[in-house]
């Protein structure tokens, strides 16, 4: 069965949540596998998903802490391993924070999730209340296959870097009035007004019976915690009646338990009972990483160990981690973690320094964009990976985290998010405003292409650029869309010289072609050589936004053809590790040498969805087609959609208005080189289409693989359900 029929993709801006798109593109989409028909219109007990809560001290609990494990109980059985998705409620063309996904995206979005096996899913904060709406109504229409949620909670701005830290009266404040807010959501009990809060409305859907946890915070900065701790070292220890602070927690602990005591306070009046967590990373674990090159990341602990639940909440408490495999320097370096994978090699340290506590990984995964932020131990880099590998090495780290005894993890992203922002991109668009930054899908920014779901940008429609039968270079057809640009040559015969195509941006003087024929005008070139089966993308070395990435000059590429630069990303800059006087050097990725194969024929040998260029022919004496497709950010483009050239000087980089551009193509062929002018019109709406991406069952399978239905769990006397890892009172770091 395929996904198709579901997906669409939708203009900018709908006016509501509750809006249909103002414009739907619908596609095909990659199959998708279809959950396993039953015998019978009714799914067996032994076969369902049907919450199946027990009553603790006079509190439902659905979900909660057994041991080192959280478990969900259902009519099925327990579920030990928590296998799902991060949600955001972003779409293309909308800003960070939006909210802009619609009760139409909600609708489509939960029957998908539920084709690729995923039974959980996790807001890292919450959503419009036509998310729970469609929730409710999903969970309803499929009784026995639900999907459950892992509530986040956003609590932290920037005023907590104040003299006071957490503890100042706005931060307080603000963070209890969201915890209230996400209980009250999530019981279809809240209504906020127009300008009181990021989002607004009235949530009257009730889905507790499907929330299984909440997650409370963003990531903590090691700068707030620090300043929190040094200015309220007298801070007091928290006594609540569900949540405690041990006798060695740190003020920022301290004001932590208390925020959970609210929370945990204020669900316990609604009558229920789940698992409760901090979100964290390693740069605020209680592991300390001598061989960390940024000092910033071990400057502080926040530790679950030190907010303990007691007995009267039976729900329990567990450690929630962002961990990726390529965040972190101190994964290559430190000494005991080095050998086959360091990456869980620091995984199981974790685990261990939690004993007895659950480990939940709250977002992992690598993306299957062209560029990447970041090296990976074990080949896990962030991006530059074809959405199979994608497929394929999120799949792994999943069943890892189950093969350590971790209780569970949910991949970073259900779909792309074009709002989103990677480090070695960030400034080639720090000029662009930020609602227009959205307008466009950048290749090269990982960040953007860390979904399930991919967002594919609807073209604008393919014009010929050049039309001379009687010549053997005989038609050049362009098309753009908000990711890429579209250059296709049609030859008589077969090519064999190599193929130059350069791109007059900018008035002035320029280079010759990298071959080093042709007038000096051009500020990008594109270099094609058949016998070798090569393609480089160069950049002139004055308009080669790699400047603006923090190398220090030494660093800087050398230019080489005349002036010319290959295209290149950054993946570190140079860093001293503790203790050491020689700097590691940085890493770069090649961005320039485009890939070989079909991007656009899932059916075809050479399929490949990073690559960039393709040389069709049926035979070698055939007549010709090159296919090439480039990111605009690698046209020198820091914003397409108002055609906006990024001239990236020293010290004061500025955006300059593109003119007509003019291509010439040069093949050493009869009729070459050839000259048409370039443009296209300007956006301020995008148009997408929505699609499963390619290898998606791999993710499918070790969903279901991973979250076998087991026995039911038997509470264990005096203990509230916990296994004995509830405390009654501040009992050191249990």
């Amino acid at each position: 069965m395929a996904l198709g029929a579901a997906g669409a993709g939708a203009a900018l801006a709908a006016c509501s949540n509750d809006a249909e798109p103002e414009q739907v593109v619908t596609a095909t989409g990659s199959p998708a596998p279809t959950p396993a028909a039953t015998t019978s219109t009714q799914a067996t007990v032994r076969d369902s998903w049907a919450p199946r809560p027990q009553r603790l001290t006079g509190l439902a609990c659905v979900a909660r802490q057994v041991n080192d494990r959280l478990v969900l109980h259902t009519e099925g059985g327990d579920v030990t391993f928590w296998a799902g998705v991060t949600l955001d409620a972003n779409t293309p063309g909308h800003i960070a924070g939006a909210r802009s996904a619609t009760r139409a995206d909600y609708r489509r979005w939960l029957p998908m999730m539920a084709q690729l096996n995923i039974r959980v899913v996790r807001l890292p904060g919450l959503h419009a209340a036509v998310f729970y709406e469609e929730l409710l109504r999903y969970n309803e229409a499929h009784p026995t296959k639900p999907i459950y949620l892992i509530q986040g909670v956003e609590i932290i701005g920037t005023d907590a870097l104040s003299t006071a830290g957490l503890y100042a009266e706005s931060v307080t404040r603000t963070a209890r009035t969201e915890l209230l807010a996400a209980s009250a959501a999530v019981h279809g009990d809240l209504s906020r007004r127009a300008g009181s809060a990021a989002v607004t409305g009235s949530w009257t859907a009730d889905v507790s019976a499907w929330t299984i946890a909440f997650v409370v915070g963003n990531r903590w900065l090691p700068a707030q915690l620090q300043s929190t701790d040094a200015a309220n070292a007298k801070a007091p220890a928290v006594r609540g009646r569900f949540v405690t602070s041990s006798t060695d927690a740190t003020p920022s602990e301290r004001w932590c338990a208390a925020r959970l005591e609210e929370l945990a306070a204020d669900l316990a009046e609604r009558g229920m009972s789940v698992p409760l967590a901090l979100a964290a990373g390693p740069e605020v674990d209680p592991l300390e990483h001598p061989q960390e090159p940024d000092r910033q990341a071990d400057l502080v602990a926040l530790d679950a160990r030190h907010v303990v639940t007691t007995a009267a909440w039976p729900g329990g408490r567990f450690a929630a981690y962002e961990v990726q495999p390529f965040a972190h320097l101190f994964l290559f370096h430190e000494p005991g973690l080095q050998g086959d994978d360091p990456y869980r090699a620091y995984l199981e340290q974790l685990k261990n320094t939690f004993d007895g506590l659950p480990l939940f990984i709250t977002s992992f995964g690598v993306a299957s964009a062209l560029g990447s932020g970041g090296n990976g131990v074990n080949g896990r880099n962030q991006g530059h990976h074809s959405e199979p590998e994608m497929m394929r090495i999120n799949s792994e780290m999943l069943s890892m985290y189950a093969s350590l005894g971790l209780t569970g993890a949910t991949l970073a992203g259900w779909h792309d998010n074009w709002a989103a922002s990677t480090w070695n991109t960030a400034e080639r668009y720090a000029l662009v405003s930020s609602a227009r930054r959205p307008l466009f899908h950048d290749p090269l920014t990982a960040d953007q292409w860390s979904g399930l779901i991919a967002h594919d940008p609807v073209r604008m429609g393919e014009r010929v650029v050049h039309d001379a039968p009687q010549d053997f270079l005989s038609r050049v057809t362009f098309d753009n869309d908000a990711t890429w640009a579209y250059l296709t040559l049609y030859f008589q015969g077969r090519v064999t010289s190599p193929v130059e195509i350069g791109f007059d941006l900018l008035a002035g003087a320029g280079l010759r072609f990298p071959g080093g024929s042709g007038e000096p005008d051009f500020d990008v070139a594109i270099r094609m050589v058949p016998t070798m089966s090569t393609t480089v993308v160069f950049i002139r070395s004055g308009l080669d936004p790699i400047r603006l990435d923090g190398l220090p000059r030494g660093w800087w590429p050398s230019p080489a053809r005349g002036g010319w630069n290959t295209e290149q990303l950054v993946l570190n800059r140079s860093y001293l590790l503790p203790g050491t006087t020689t700097p590691v050097s940085p890493s770069f990725l090649d961005i320039g040498t485009l890939q070989l194969g079909s991007w656009w024929d899932d059916q075809a040998d050479d399929y490949n969805t990073l690559a960039t260029w393709h040389l069709a022919r049926a035979s070698s004496d055939d007549p010709a087609i090159l296919r090439f497709r480039v990111p605009w950010s690698m046209l020198a483009m820091a914003d397409p959609s108002e055609r906006q050239i990024l001239v990236p000087t020293t010290f004061r980089p500025s955006l300059t208005p593109m003119r007509a551009t003019n291509v010439t193509i040069e093949s050493s062929t009869p009729g070459s080189p050839i000259t048409f002018t370039l443009s296209w019109p300007t956006w301020q709406r995008v148009a997408f289409t929505e699609r499963v991406k390619s290898g998606a069952d791999t993710i499918a399978g070790t969903m279901r693989d991973l979250t076998p239905q087991l026995p039911p769990t038997t509470p264990s006397p005096g203990t509230g359900g916990t296994g004995g890892t509830a405390s009654t009172g501040a009992t050191g770091s249990s």
